[in-house]
């Protein structure tokens, strides 16, 4: 068998995947340019925390800020109020 040749089918496939995977990453995710799940969260929020479905004693509070990060003193529970504390401008016309 030749060597050229064993050596030339991994190469052109590697070339390939290479070629497919780069140019990928230069297709616009929607007429927006945004994905449109991303921007439905583009806000700041603050979020209460109760201890029972009557939401008369405050057990932690939360913050989410419009950079993905957040805070939380107290407890979360499964009962909360949230409440918008900022309109991020990422997706949103501002």
């Amino acid at each position: 068998m030749n060597l050229f040749s064993k050596v030339k089918k991994p190469f052109v496939f590697a070339a390939l995947t290479l070629t497919v995977v780069l140019s990928s990453a230069f297709i616009p995710l929607n007429a927006a340019g945004a994905d449109a799940a991303v921007c439905r969260t583009r806000y700041a929020k603050e979020i209460t925390y109760y201890s029972d479905a009557s939401y008369t004693e405050q057990v932690g509070v939360g913050n989410i800020y419009c950079n993905g990060t957040g805070t939380l003193d107290g407890t979360s529970t499964q009962y909360s109020q949230e409440q918008i504390t900022d309109v991020c401008c990422g997706c949103l016309a501002c």
